[in-house]
């Protein structure tokens, strides 16, 4: 193995003795030339909107929902990504596929809903009808036409489309790599979660009035925990996060759980936080009193015994994997929070027409279980009577506007923080962002973005 140069003093590395196989090695760092990224207006200009739309957004695979919302022939869920709307859909031969979700007579979208089932899409503005596979049923009084406007039959236009990871993924690029080379290093790295067998229990979207990009950097590193999310520093180490760089600008950064911030002067002391959380995973918290920083290393042998108890074997995932918070970023707009009972997905979406709004959705997927005294653990937000044993319908979409729902603390610290960013960015005294390497993600992340932007 490479030796591993700390940046931090200490050796950060989650498992130094990890091996090349294991998903808790380290991989290498890139070194990249230090520099201010002085080009500011990506986040608030028209033309840099314009520029995303046409070199990353219609090239890039990107995440449209989930293969759970598509059970049966004719079920079928809508995807809105700036100004366009894909249908989503099961056909009658059981593929999955993605189609523009337009009509080829006027240019009625043919599909108002979130999701629902159907023998076939009807354009509610003249009925021209399209089969599940996208080809062309009817159309209304076509004897009224001239044939040669309508001999083609125009079949829906199709996308490109490919699962992974319980996820159906979309790309408006005939010329896309395979999704699989795309993700890189990831499913590898993140098989042990198996999120093809989770359930979606949490689904909201929320317009806030930020650039999709100021809000998704504020996910991507932990060096503003300290000052932002306090309470956050009596259950982690928030400065020795081991973080990683993969191909196609993703990554990911370990958080440690179960410890206290060495920004701390009593790193001993038991919170109300701490104890809540690991109370629900069958621990007892009074065995730490005073001793806070002994906790991490006990998690993983007490979540085995506690999944074990409701039917869940967590044999194959690492000690890392279960004590603490794997928070991965597919690019661009994609971050996961992930533990063994859950993940937090969080999607990032371009506004339509203006680039200083966006669009937040809050997903948790969690494991089934179907014992009804089984509940998640505090930090993944979700109430004690949640339905998780995969009986229940499809949980319902909800919207809301920024400030309008609430989150958690710590994501609406963020969100309470966030606009006076976007408003500091346009200020003619902010000469350009300047990265720590707590903050190499965000490097990593925005030389892809500047490859993409450039057409390369």
């Amino acid at each position: 193995m490479t030796k591993y140069e700390s940046r931090y003093g200490v050796d950060a590395r989650i498992d130094p003795d990890a091996s090349v196989d294991s998903p808790d090695r380290k991989f290498p760092d890139i070194d990249y030339e230090a520099k201010i990224f002085d080009d500011q207006e990506k986040y608030f200009s028209e033309e840099y909107r314009k520029q995303e739309w046409d070199r990353l957004w219609t090239k890039i695979w990107h995440i449209a929902g989930r293969v759970s919302d598509l059970d049966k022939a004719g079920d079928y869920f809508t995807y809105e990504l700036g100004a366009e709307s894909f249908i989503v859909t099961r056909t009658g031969d059981g593929d999955i596929k993605a189609y523009y979700n337009v009509c080829h007579h006027r240019g009625n979208r043919l599909v108002h809903d979130n999701y629902g089932n159907v023998k076939s899409f009807v354009c509610s503005f003249h009925s021209w009808t399209w089969n599940l596979d996208g080809s062309l049923k009817k159309i209304t009084d076509r004897e009224t036409f001239d044939e040669d406007l309508v001999c083609d039959n125009p079949a829906l236009t199709e996308v490109r489309c490919d699962l992974w990871g319980g996820f159906i993924f979309i790309s408006m690029n005939d010329d896309v790599e395979p999704l699989i080379d795309f993700l890189g290093e990831l499913p590898a790295v993140l098989q042990n979660y198996n999120m093809d067998d989770m359930i979606l229990v949490s689904d909201v979207e929320t317009d806030w009035p930020v650039n999709w990009k100021t809000v998704l950097d504020a996910f991507m590193e932990g060096y503003h925990a300290h000052i932002t999310h306090p309470e956050l520093l009596t259950m982690i180490d928030d400065f020795h996060f081991q973080h990683d760089v993969f191909s196609n600008g993703h990554s990911r950064m370990h958080i440690p759980m179960g410890l206290v911030s060495p920004r701390k002067s009593d790193r001993g002391k038991l919170s109300d936080e701490m104890r809540e959380i690991i109370e629900s995973i069958g621990m007892d918290a009074s065995q730490y009193e005073g001793k806070a920083s002994d906790i991490r290393a006990d998690i993983p042998a007490a979540k085995r015994k506690w999944a074990k108890k409701y039917g869940n074997d967590y044999g194959h995932f690492t000690d890392s994997q279960l004590s603490d918070d794997w928070n991965v970023n597919i690019f661009p707009n994609i971050t996961f929070n992930m533990h063994p009972e859950a993940v937090l997905v969080m999607r990032f979406r371009p506004h339509a027409t203006d680039p200083e709004r966006c669009l937040y959705d809050f997903w948790v997927l969690a494991r089934k279980v179907s014992d009804p005294n089984y509940y998640l653990p505090a930090y993944m937000g979700v109430p004690k009577e949640a339905d998780l044993s995969g009986n229940a319908p499809r949980s319902e979409r909800t919207y809301g506007k920024w400030g309008e729902v609430s989150f958690g603390p710590v994501v609406d610290q963020d969100a309470a923080t966030v606009p006076f960013v976007q408003k500091g960015l346009r200020s003619r005294a902010f000469k350009g962002a300047r990265y720590s390497q707590q903050e190499m993600r965000l490097t990593h992340f925005y030389i892809e973005y500047d490859r993409y932007l450039k057409g390369e």
